[in-house]
């Protein structure tokens, strides 16, 4: 996994480089505000949401972590709000009722077939 991971980021960077080299800015000396939430980015997002990604994965199986992955951009707006102060929106509880609702089915119809 660690290796297609690899991969997959050289060729995302040499996909990406053209563009960057168009429409990039030039570089700056970054702040202490930049270090500190690129560490943050590092070391809590990448690292602890794979590191939950992955015991995720082991507890539920695949089919159902990526089933609950799509939670993911309601999770995104609510902290928004909780943090941001964003306001929420009717649609954001709809949609998220639509991914729950969804979710509920999927998870039921792969417990009912594993009872048979």
């Amino acid at each position: 996994m660690l290796q297609a991971n690899f991969w997959q980021s050289i060729a995302g960077a040499v996909a990406l480089l053209p563009i960057a080299m168009a429409f990039g800015q030039p570089l700056t000396v970054p702040s202490i505000a930049t270090l500190i939430a690129i560490t943050h980015l590092v070391l809590v997002v990448t690292i602890g949401g794979m590191s939950l990604w992955l015991v995720l994965i082991r507890i539920s199986g695949a089919s159902a972590a990526s089933s609950y992955h799509l939670l993911n951009p309601f999770f995104g707006v609510l902290l928004a709000y909780l943090i941001l102060g964003e306001p929420l929106r009717m649609a954001d509880f709809i949609a998220a009722g639509l991914i729950v609702t969804g979710l509920i089915l999927t998870t039921q119809a792969r417990a009912r077939a594993r009872q048979r």
